[in-house]
Formats: C-alpha cells, sequence, structure tokens
C-alpha cells in the first residue's frame, strides 16, 4: 500500500522574526494566521506582510546571486 506523505512547509525564519518583533504574536500564530487556519484583520495583515518579506529576501538572494 502506498503511505501518503505531506511535506511540511518550511517558512522563512528571517520573516517570522521580524513579524514577530513587531506584533508580538508567538510563531505559532503567526504560522497559522499565514496558512489560513485563523480569520481575523491582524490575520491578513500578518500574510499580506509575510509574503512582502519573503519576497523581498527573494529578490535580495538572486540579486546577490547574480553578482557572483
Amino acid at each position: 500500500m502506498d503511505k501518503n506523505i505531506k511535506t511540511k512547509v518550511s517558512y522563512n525564519q528571517h520573516a517570522l522574526k521580524i513579524i514577530n518583533n513587531r506584533y508580538g504574536y508567538s510563531y505559532d500564530y503567526i504560522r497559522k494566521a499565514i496558512r489560513g487556519d485563523r480569520v481575523s484583520l491582524i490575520c491578513d495583515t500578518i500574510k499580506t506582510e509575510y509574503y512582502k518579506l519573503n519576497n523581498e529576501a527573494k529578490r535580495a538572494i538572486e540579486s546577490q546571486a547574480d553578482k557572483l
């Protein structure tokens, strides 16, 4: 029998740390807000801010890789 294997989503730890310092919520709450398990106005704010931070981090990494 085939087992149903789910991959664990990894989040940008630096972005989580920035959001944690800014809002004071736990890492668990922030991950649940990003995943969509929590629904509120602050969760929407956390989710959009996380994606902005994550995209900026990806762009910074790509620009540094291009310089090498």
